[in-house]
This record gives C-alpha cells, structure tokens and sequence, in this order.
C-alpha cells in the first residue's frame, strides 16, 4: 500500500465516532481484557493516532495515580493540630462573648463550631496533603520541617513492597541541576535496575550519587559530552541574554585518599654515620661542575649542604625506619569545584538541538547566528584544541544535520523566501570540517540524521519555510521519514521510507543510539517550542523496519535536550505543579523488556547527553 493510500484510508476513518469508540475501549481496557476484536481494531488505531494515543497513555498514568491512593495514607502537616486548637480557642471564645452579651436567653445544645471547624480544616489540609503529595509522580511522603535540600532527588522508600526490577546493564545518566543554596550540582545516576511500565510509579526513584559543585558564567541550556574524554560543550545565556558556547571539564569523583601500605619486613635501624641511609633503587648524586660536595660539619652527624647546590637535606639520625617497600600509586584524583572552561565563541544565537561531538570526538558542530539579528545561522565548528570556533558557512542559511563519520551533514532552503508565510524547498549537503569543502546530496532532504552504521538517515521531507524569529528556516509541509543513507550518494530519496511523523512540525530533535538500533526523536510543540513530544523507536538495522517496543516511551511531554546511549534513554519533564522542579525520567531496555524510573524534582535540571 502506498504512502497516500494509507494516508486515504486513515483519513476515511478519522471521524469524531471513531476517535470516541477508540477512547472509551482504552478506558475499558483498564477494567480487564477486550473482546478480541475490539482489542485489535483498538491497537490498529492507536497506532495510527496520537491523538487517541495521548489520551490512552493518560488514562494509564490516571490508574496508576489512583492505585497509589490504595496503599498509601498522606500524613497530614505537624502543626496542623496547633493551627486546630488555636481555631476551636478563638471560636469557643467569640461564643462565650455572645452568651453574655444575651443574658436570659435559652442556649440550645448545637455541635460546637469551633469543633465543627476544626474538623473542617483537618479535612481540607488531609485532602490537600493527598492531591499535592506528588501520587503522580511517586510514594508519598511525610511533610517535615523545612529543611535545606540537598541537589539531586534522594530515593525514599515506599510504604508497600515495591515491583520486582528489571535489572539491566545500561550506562549511567549525568546530569546538573541548581542546588538548594543556588549553584550548580554535576550529578551522575547509575541504572542498574528498572520497573515494568505498569509499575513504574511504585518503583524506588534513582538519585544522583555525590553530586560536584560547578560554577559557570552562563545559565546552561545543553550539554553535550565528548565519547572520548572527561570533556563536554555547554550552551547557555550569559548576563547579557545572548547565548555562549563554552567547553568544560567535567567534575570527577571526589578523591579517595590512599593508605600507605603496612611494611613488610622489620623496621632496620639506620646507623649513626655522616651520610644518610640511601634508598634502595637510587643512585647517589652527582656534583654539579662546578661545584664541590658537601663536607660533614666537624662534631655533628649530619652533613651540611654547600650554598648553591641542589643536594637533597639528608634525613637527621640516628632514626628508626622501616625497610623501603615499593607502594602502589594513588589513583584519587581531585575533583574541581569550579569547572574549567574555555569559552569557543559568543555574542551569537545558538539555533536548533542538533549539535554534537563527530564520532572520533575531535570535532563539535552546531547552528549560530549574530544575537543582534544582523544575519541568518550558519554551521560553526570547534577542534578539541582550539582557542575558538570557526564558521564554515556564510550564506547565513544554512544549519547542521549530523555527522556521517568524520563528515557533517548540513542543510539549507534552495532560495530565501520573500516572506515567511512562503515555503521552499530544502537542500542538503556534505562538508567536510577541516576545508569547508561541500558535496551537494540530491532529494529535498532537510538535516538528516545519520545512525552509526551509515545505514539509514531520519530527516524532513517535503518544504521548509522561515520561522517565527524572521531568520531560520523550519519545518513547513512534509513529513519526518526514515531512509536509507549511503556515504557515496546521500539519501535514497527514490526507494519507500518510512513515516516517522507525519502531523505540523515546528522543529525536530532526532538522535541514534551507538548501536544504530534505539532511535529516539523529539518534536517541538507548535505553539511553545520549549516542550515537546518524545517518543523511542527500535529499528531493524537491515530492513529498516520501525517498531514501538510496548513500555518505550511513546509521545511523551518533555523538555528539550535527552541523552541516549548505552541501552538507556533519559530526559527531563517540565516542572510540576506548585513550584515541584522537573524530574529526570529514564527508560532502558534488554532484549525481552523495556522498564522506567525516574528521579526525584530537580531544579533547572539540564541532560548531559
């Protein structure tokens, strides 16, 4: 079946009834199983909506929420009991006033108000408690004193029992966060373990282990890591509001001193001489011309250097030391509060998610223009090594896709459009980073997204249009299409791809794992770029056939930046409600499963990827 066939079909079957049958067989669902049929044409257009996809996947998060009531009693407020007496007082008081002030008159036994009032306000901050204790998010938790809290999410323990892990072998997810007292925290998660979909709120949430204070210059908004070294490209807002390019180290653990090692035979006695013990392995200096060795000082036992020379002061005796033994090297290194860092460039406007370290991590590409709007963005590149970062384009049109090894791939609209309301078609290229040099690709693709294995590219295809800041091209009609790539032609825009997305895109975030096989891609909402939608692809390196793993997160709200790698997806959500910070989410898989945990709130949480 065609492409526009299938486009046919499902508009045929978009209507209102439709999409209402489909709604209410997914909150069925949740009660027990569907009939066979019903359950299958519900799969069939859940596939094909995410519409329809989006309310499922909220009617599962509701069951889950509603599931934690169950099992979990929120403790009411420690002073809640003292704001209670101090009411039932001021109303017992303002009632006794009354009485005298109508003396004579009958008193009718009625419940008291105050008590009434107090069990009023018990009620109210009960039910409070529950809707704020964060039963969406995780096990509720005892309200305590305020308390100064610590920079990453602590993992705290459910009341009941929680699911039976997953355990999996995925690499750990770093990320910085702003810290109670107001700096920045460098926090690195390990995922060993990881709980089923459906008990994913009950699961223990991870946490950052011994979080490292950085200081920065800039407010962060992405972090791109080098594969090959302690080494990351940070991009952020400096005090002036433009955004700064800058490359830091990354903190490391905190240093572990070393003990000495015990000796291993008796301690020798060194005898009372004139010259000290030499150490074993070691030769004895050796005069500088011109100059003479030390003569012993008459009546003393220790020798006294000439002026002017680098002779070491020989150990006083007589002394008792142990036999020298040979000791194994400290391996602590210490970690920097303060990040090292080397600003590459500034007073530019950093366009798009798509920059990234090349393979080899000898170069990092990304998108600027001028943050005084005087031009359009062009593909700038840095060389670890390099004070600063160069442009390697100057239409001001164009913008970077992705590495194909050591090459990048970029983009650009085949002609400025007279306004933004019109759309052109788009055009994409090698460059090679060291010479500029530019090999055209045919095919209206706009960034390709390259995997590992150069197989297969995920791009726009179709017209691309000028966005809202009067300078950048974006996504106008088309569709995100997975096709297959060569490193000699490009895309192979003339075979059948595969239709990633094919609703209004206002900007796309697409990146492979190192296996080429995990595809995770990030679509801007079209009204406010700063959120979007994940979702998690498995693709079949060969066929190039794309499936969605039950348990992979599918449309998912998330902030801009994830991290992929090493069997394991993470990002962060936007801030909760009640000034609760983001929270960082993971997913990571094995061949039989896929499971979740997530982090505790994080303030201005940034992924480093």
């Amino acid at each position: 079946m065609s492409r526009v066939q299938r486009i046919r079909r499902r508009r045929a079957g978009d209507s209102a009834a439709t999409h209402k049958r489909a709604q209410g067989l997914a909150a069925e669902r949740l009660d027990g199983p569907l009939q066979p049929a019903d359950g299958s044409w519900l799969d069939d257009h859940l596939a094909g909506c995410p519409a329809c996809r989006s309310v499922a996947a909220a009617y599962e998060t509701d069951r889950a929420a509603l599931r934690l009531m169950r099992d979990q009693r929120p403790e009411p407020p420690r002073d809640l009991w003292a704001r209670t007496a101090v009411a039932i007082e001021r109303e017992a008081a303002a009632r006794g006033a009354t009485r005298r002030r109508a003396p004579g008159r009958r008193s009718v036994p009625r419940p008291a108000l105050g008590v009434m009032s107090g069990i009023a306000v018990i009620a109210v901050v009960i039910g409070a408690s529950a809707l704020s204790g964060g039963f969406l998010r995780g096990p509720a938790t005892a309200i305590a004193p305020a308390v100064s809290p610590p920079p990453v999410a602590i993992a705290t323990s459910a009341a009941t029992p929680g699911p039976t892990p997953i355990s999996v072998g995925a690499g750990a997810v770093g990320w910085v966060g702003t810290s109670a007292n107001g700096a920045l925290a460098y926090n690195v998660a390990a995922v060993d373990e990881v709980c089923p979909q459906q008990r994913q709120p009950d699961c223990a949430p991870v946490s950052g282990g011994d979080p490292r204070l950085v200081e920065l210059d800039i407010q962060p908004k992405s972090i791109s890591q080098s594969p090959v070294r302690n080494q990351a490209v940070v991009v952020g807002t400096d005090a002036a509001g433009g955004d700064a390019v800058l490359v830091m180290s990354l903190p490391t653990a905190a240093p572990t001193a070393t003990p000495p090692p015990p000796p291993t035979t008796e301690p020798t006695a060194t005898p009372g001489t004139t010259e000290p013990t030499a150490t074993p392995g070691t030769t004895e200096p050796t005069p500088t011309p011109g100059t003479t060795e030390p003569t012993p000082t008459p009546g003393t036992t220790e020798p006294t250097a000439t002026p002017g020379t680098a002779e070491p002061t020989p150990t006083p005796t007589p002394v008792t030391t142990p036999e020298p033994t040979p000791s194994a090297p400290s391996t602590a290194t210490p970690a920097p509060t303060v990040a090292l860092t080397l600003a590459i460039v500034s007073g530019v406007k950093v366009v798009g998610q798509s920059a990234s370290y090349s393979p080899d991590g000898a170069w990092f590409a990304f998108t600027a223009r001028p943050s005084d709007d005087s031009a359009g963005p062009d593909i700038y590149v840095w060389r670890v090594g390099d004070e600063l970062a160069r442009a390697l384009t100057s239409d001001h049109a164009s913008v970077f896709g992705s590495w194909d090894g050591n090459r990048l791939l970029g983009s650009r609209p085949v002609a400025q459009a007279a306004t933004p309301a019109v759309a052109v078609a788009a055009q994409s290229f090698f460059l090679d980073p060291a010479t500029g040099e530019e090999t055209p690709i045919e095919g209206a693709a706009w960034r390709p997204t390259v995997d590992p294995d150069g197989r297969w590219a995920v791009l726009w295809e179709g017209t691309v249009q000028t966005g809202p800041d009067g300078l950048t091209s974006l996504p106008a009609t088309g569709s995100l299409v997975l096709r297959a790539f060569s490193s000699d032609l490009g895309v192979d825009t003339a075979g059948i791809g595969t239709v990633v997305a094919d609703r209004p895109v206002s900007e796309f975030d697409a990146h492979w794992d190192e296996t080429g096989t995990w595809l995770a891609v990030w679509l801007a909402d079209t009204t406010d770029p700063g959120i979007g939608r994940l979702s998690l692809l498995r693709v079949d390196p060969v066929s190039g056939h794309v499936a969605r793993p039950p348990g992979a997160p599918q449309d998912v709200t998330s902030l801009p930046g994830y991290s992929i790698a090493n069997g394991r997806l993470a990002w962060a959500t936007p801030p909760g409600q009640g000034g609760e910070g983001s929270r960082v989410q993971i997913v990571a898989w094995t061949d039989e499963a896929v499971g979740a945990v997530e982090s505790g709130p994080v303030e201005d949480v940034v992924l480093v990827r």
